[in-house]
């Protein structure tokens, strides 16, 4: 069974990767500002953000998380832990936007109900894959996991579809099938991760 890597192991190159597509999504919003000035504003110091605190919090993981100089700096991990969490969100958002999605618009109108369920998908999947959380997922383990994820959210999206017909007379229309069914996606994906990360640690 694979194990997960001490944090010594991990590699720059997922680093300068992760980096690389925040520089090119915060170069796209400099080319192609929003219309909605806030929002723009908002998306454009979140790419801003992440590019600061990712490779803070990585190098942190990295090279600092033991000694006294890893205590006194754990309250500013956990800080940039969750602001990354808040980076996920938005990220995820303008990820909509780009691709031209209709529901770009409950990422704005209902961002607390979907920034709590964001959290269900960036603690399990999010912080392996860009290489931040407490233990270090080398690529094999970050394929298995990706794979459960995938399967999880398809389930989750048949569910949240299937669901969302049957319960259309009390979800209604538009946003709230939108949440429901997005709900069902996030929560299939977090469930198979957790499993896939418990095969992990064995």
């Amino acid at each position: 069974m694979a194990k997960t890597g001490k944090s010594t192991d991990r590699s720059i190159l997922r680093l300068l990767f992760w980096e690389g597509l925040a520089l090119a999504g915060f170069l796209h919003l400099l080319a192609h500002p929003l219309a909605n000035e806030f929002w723009g504003w908002l998306f454009f110091y979140n790419s801003l953000t992440f590019l600061v605190a990712y490779p803070i919090l990585y190098v942190y993981r990295w090279k600092m998380t033991g000694g006294c100089l890893g205590m006194v700096l754990w309250p500013l991990s956990f800080f940039l832990d969750w602001v990354l969490a808040g980076c996920f969100y938005l990220w995820t958002a303008y990820a909509f936007l780009v691709l031209g999605s209709p529901f770009y618009g409950a990422f704005l109108n209902h961002w607390i109900i979907l920034g709590i369920l964001s959290l269900f998908v960036y603690f399990p999947l999010v912080q392996p894959v860009w290489g931040i959380g407490l233990k270090y997922h080398p690529f094999g383990d970050l394929v298995r996991l990706s794979v459960a994820g995938f399967l999880g959210g398809i389930l989750g999206y048949a569910l949240g579809w299937t669901g969302g017909n049957l319960l259309e007379p009390i979800l209604g229309g538009g946003d709230g099938r939108f949440l429901f069914w997005l709900g069902t996606l996030f929560s299939g994906m977090a469930l198979a991760t957790l499993y896939g990360r418990k095969g992990l640690e064995k």
